[in-house]
């Protein structure tokens, strides 16, 4: 997704060229572009027969909102308190980051 937030619309040839070390496979590359297209993450056009250009369909803001919820979704049946709760447990999250995040909420009402 960043190569193509970061370069706009580019083909599949151009988004592999694009990708950091060590680069996917192309079908391995091919695959993972189709499910974010089917998750409606990606957007293709045709400019030919076989030649598509894939351009992100949604900006990193919505993408990774998209994704914690997900996740959250996913891995802590839908609640932000156990998913914080574990961030805490892992050490990921600070108490004064807990104090801070405490703080934006009670400045967010």
């Amino acid at each position: 997704m960043n190569v193509l937030w970061d370069n706009g619309e580019m083909s599949m040839r151009d988004l592999l060229d694009k990708m950091p070390e060590p680069q996917p496979n192309f079908n391995t590359l091919t695959t993972f572009v189709r499910r974010l297209e089917m998750n409606g993450m990606i957007k293709h056009r045709e400019l030919g027969t076989r030649f598509f250009l894939y351009e992100a369909a949604m900006g990193r803001d919505k993408y990774v909102e998209a994704m914690n919820k997900e996740s959250v979704a996913r891995f802590f049946n839908g609640s932000y308190k156990d998913f914080i709760s574990c961030l805490v447990q892992q050490q990921e999250v600070s108490i004064d980051d807990l104090k801070d995040l405490i703080r934006m909420a009670e400045n967010a009402k």
